[in-house]
Order: C-alpha cells, then structure tokens, then sequence
C-alpha cells in the first residue's frame, strides 16, 4: 500500500491510501506502486491518476513541482497548483489556453524565456482541459466563474 500526499502551496488536495498512482514527469509518465525504489524527479503539467485500495481511480490536474517517492511507500507531490474535475470550468480554461498560444506566438519572436513560460501556461491549460472533459464540465455563466488558484 503507497500513501499519496499531494499539497500545493495554497492546500493539502489529497492525503490518502492508494494502489498505484500516474505520474506526470519531465521525462515521461511514471507510475509508482508499492515496494516502488525511492526516488525524487520533476513534476511535470499533466494528469496525476490515483487508483484506490477499492480500486475507483481520479484524476487531478497539476501544474509544474516536485515528487517524492521514500522507500517507506510514502508518495509526495509538491505541486505548484493542483485542482479536481469538479473545480474546473471549460470557460474559463479555453480564455487561458487562447492567451497563452497569444504569448506564445509573440514570445516566439522575442526571447526563449518568455516562450518557454508561455509553452509552460499552455500545457498547464491543455491538462486543465483534458480533465474537465474527462469529468463532464460545463461552462457556467458569466458572473459565476471561480478563478483559478
């Protein structure tokens, strides 16, 4: 049995027991499960799935950080945002998918640092996105849209 901590600066989103747990990294998807080598690598934007001990699974949206894996079965994610299906809004991730590719093509012709942040929102937005899908949001009202984190 692994336990998974995943905390952003603004909160801890999960603390809990889990079977197996997909990991985004800079070098490709890890998936982690008990008696898993220790390790520490790079988090990168994407999909965090975890599979609990009965066996239903999630999906978070994460943003850039750190993971840690001890040899104890501990798992911890520090992420530098992280956010549920539930709390996303397709509005809301489409404006800043289009800002980004905006900054994007701009940065292009200006300087590698300002494109590479600008690649890094967009992927962050792209995984935003593919999870609200997955989860069946919807676009809510104007007037009613929580920023994100």
């Amino acid at each position: 049995m692994l336990h998974f901590r995943l905390v952003t600066p603004n909160r801890v989103l999960l603390d809990e027991e889990a079977v197996s747990i997909s990991l985004p990294t800079t070098e490709g998807e890890i998936t982690v499960l008990p008696d898993h080598v220790a390790l520490a690598t790079l988090l990168a934007p994407g999909l965090v799935r975890l599979v609990r001990p009965k066996g239903e699974a999630s999906e978070v949206a994460v943003s850039g950080g750190f993971i840690r894996v001890g040899k104890d079965g501990n798992v911890y994610v520090l992420a530098d945002t992280a956010e549920q299906g539930e709390e996303l809004d397709l509005s809301v991730i489409e404006r800043a998918k289009e800002r980004a590719r905006q900054v994007m093509s701009q940065a292009a012709r200006q300087d590698d640092v300002s494109f590479a942040a600008a690649a890094a929102a967009l992927e962050r937005e792209l995984a935003r996105y593919r999870l609200a899908r997955k989860q069946g949001a919807k676009h809510r009202p104007t007037g009613q849209v929580e920023s994100a984190p």
